[in-house]
């Protein structure tokens, strides 16, 4: 590998990779297939699939295209940011682009431009965007330790990319950006802004809901279908508790440490562990914490090995109910239950939505309670809080429509907070009609208009879109970025809150060419629309070349 290159660092990552990340949207392109018009499909035909300069119907052609194709996209992005088909896509648009970096005899790059891009790479890169040399290290020598990519390989990758950098710059153009869209995402990302949000508790917010049976029932009418229960198995249960599994005897002290050392994390020591600690400690020697959670540490043991307990014999009994080959509900069932000292425990009949409160645990076996069946009338043990538990079917109930009087508290509930979700949005339209009549007044009435409506009102002072305060409220930062100075949003409202925003004050950014930030930006949304306009070309290449290779339709 190339060693001196820690003369050299880069600070930001490259946005022509962004660029590719969001623009693709081509088809998957499968690059392996089992079928046998696919691509490295085993047989004494040799298959050709020419994609420029390698043949894709060689499996060691097709297999380099991908790997070279990972690895550079790792290298660039820090992680493996691609895979599927867009892994594919941009491992075919590498290809493609260097067969047009060979028409266009572009050179290959020399050493000292291999070593320049290297600290671009955000691979090699510490969280501030500065080279790491201990990470480009560590990366050469796990190359060194065997790993499944050689040097060669990243060698080869190295000079291919920065050979595709200068293609970039040629087939991405000069990435032109119209002055107006310079200055609208600077107002958008560097305006200066001043807001105070109001926020109105749904929890607390309580108007008054006449409620009547007539309103009841028309409301029961109109959403009937929201009460419907639908077809549904009646279940039992057989349940292992784990203490019934726990081992008569004591574990051993090896067993104990040997369980300590597999699972030290887990234990960390006891608040006031150093303090009745009064042993003196000898430089250099190693802090045996071990006795501090013994105590913990043989609880732990004991009840796993319970747990192990519980799940051998739930899973015994589904495999004896499976060979002998027990049919639900039968007499043999309930004898081979007794004869093993087991019960069934009924479970009352419930929707799928309303799982019994004494066994919460059921809400997550949905899928396999709904696989039950008389053919099929037990599970595979399922874990509880403390058990392992088979679940038996009994009967299948039929789905049925229930009177109004046995739906009727749920249909209460759900009418009061329909009609009180509707109040909260038209308090939150009343809320804004009194807020921007106050705020012509400035921000002083704004808060005291607030304060009189039982308003909470916190203040964010002098910040930006693009450095927005980390308690700001989602909805509120949104809602910034159609107001001006002295306006009121309307009311946002999330399942908790309903916020209303007033923007006290907006400064504008420095708006001019010359200004160091227009330059920034400048040259960022440049190379963006570069970095667009050069995987769209080298798109259309590969969907063209693809095309030629399809295989004939029968």
């Amino acid at each position: 590998m190339i060693s001196w290159i820690q003369r050299y660092f880069h600070k930001h990552f490259r946005l022509v990779f962004a660029g590719i990340l969001l623009a693709m949207g081509l088809p998957m392109v499968v690059i392996y297939s089992s079928s046998g018009s696919g691509i490295g499909q085993a047989g004494s035909k040799r298959i050709e699939r020419p994609f420029f300069n390698v043949n894709l119907g060689n499996e060691e052609q097709a297999r380099r295209v991908f790997t070279d194709g990972n690895l550079s996209a790792q290298l660039k992005a820090g992680y493996n940011a691609l895979e599927g088909a867009q892994l594919q896509q941009y491992a075919l648009q590498r290809v493609a682009g260097l067969a047009v970096a060979d028409e266009l005899h572009l050179p290959a790059p020399t050493a000292d431009q291999v070593a320049k891009y290297i600290p671009t790479l955000r691979y090699f890169q510490d969280p501030n965007g500065a080279f790491d040399q201990k990470r480009y290290t560590a990366f050469a020598d796990s190359l060194k330790a065997g790993a499944t990519i050689t040097t060669a390989d990243v060698n080869r990758v190295l000079r291919d990319d920065v050979r595709l950098d200068q293609l970039a710059k040629i087939i991405g153009g000069p990435g032109y950006v119209m002055p107006n869209d310079i200055k609208q995402q600077l107002i958008r990302a560097d305006s200066s802004w001043t807001v105070q949000v109001a926020s109105l508790d749904y929890a607390t917010f309580a108007p008054t809901i006449p409620v009547t049976e007539e309103i009841l029932k028309k409301y029961h009418e109109e959403n009937a279908f929201r009460y419907d229960v639908p077809a549904r198995p009646r279940l039992s249960y057989v349940e292992f508790k784990g203490e019934e599994f726990t081992p008569p005897g004591a574990p051993s002290e090896a067993d104990l440490r040997a369980f300590y050392k597999a699972n030290e994390a887990s234990f960390p020591l006891p608040a006031d562990a150093e303090k009745k600690d009064a042993a003196p400690v000898i430089a250099g020697a190693a802090t045996d914490n071990f006795p501090k959670v013994r105590a913990q540490v043989e609880v732990a043991i004991r009840n796993a090995a319970s747990a192990r307990g519980a799940a051998k014999a739930a899973n015994d009994l589904t495999v004896a109910l499976f060979e002998k080959k027990l049919a639900a509900n039968s007499p043999e069932l309930a004898a081979f239950l007794a004869a093993n000292r087991r019960t069934a425990v009924p479970v009352a009949p419930f929707a799928p939505d309303t799982t019994p409160a004494d066994l919460p645990w059921l809400g997550s076996y949905a899928d396999q309670i709904a696989r039950l069946s008389q053919e099929r009338f037990f599970t595979d043990p399922l874990p509880t809080t403390n058990s392992f538990v088979v679940l038996l079917w009994n009967d299948s109930l039929p789905a049925y429509k229930p009177l109004f009087s046995e739906v009727h508290d749920r249909v209460a509930a759900d009418y009061k907070e329909n009609e009180k979700r509707k109040r909260f949005i038209e308090q939150g339209r009343t809320l804004r009609m009194t807020l921007q009549a106050a705020a012509a007044g400035g921000a002083e009435k704004f808060a005291s208009a607030a304060a009189a409506e039982k308003l909470t009102v916190k203040s964010y002072a002098n910040f930006t879109l693009r450095k927005p305060p980390q308690d700001l409220p989602y909805p509120a930062l949104s809602a910034l970025q159609g107001l001006e100075a002295g306006q009121v949003s309307e009311m946002m409202a999330t399942g908790e809150q309903g916020q209303l925003v007033y923007v006290q004050d907006r400064k504008l950014p420095d708006l001019t060419p010359g200004s160091p930030r227009y330059a920034e930006l400048q040259s960022q949304l440049m190379l963006f629309t570069a970095g667009t306009n050069e995987n769209s070309y080298l798109g259309g290449l590969v969907e063209r070349e693809l095309k030629k290779i399809e295989p004939a339709k029968p």
